[in-house]
């Protein structure tokens, strides 16, 4: 997946879901847990 980008250009905050060599999943975030689900994180 693409690195999502919240708020660019004001803040580095990033998230993205990789995939290691066995398959698993993982989501890397640069910001805290409350404000990736917050409302103002999608617009």
């Amino acid at each position: 997946m693409p690195v999502r980008e919240y708020f660019p250009g004001e803040k580095p905050y990033r998230m993205r879901y990789v995939e290691d060599p066995l398959g698993m999943i993982f989501e890397i975030y640069r910001h805290s847990y409350e404000l990736n689900y917050s409302d103002g994180a999608y617009s």
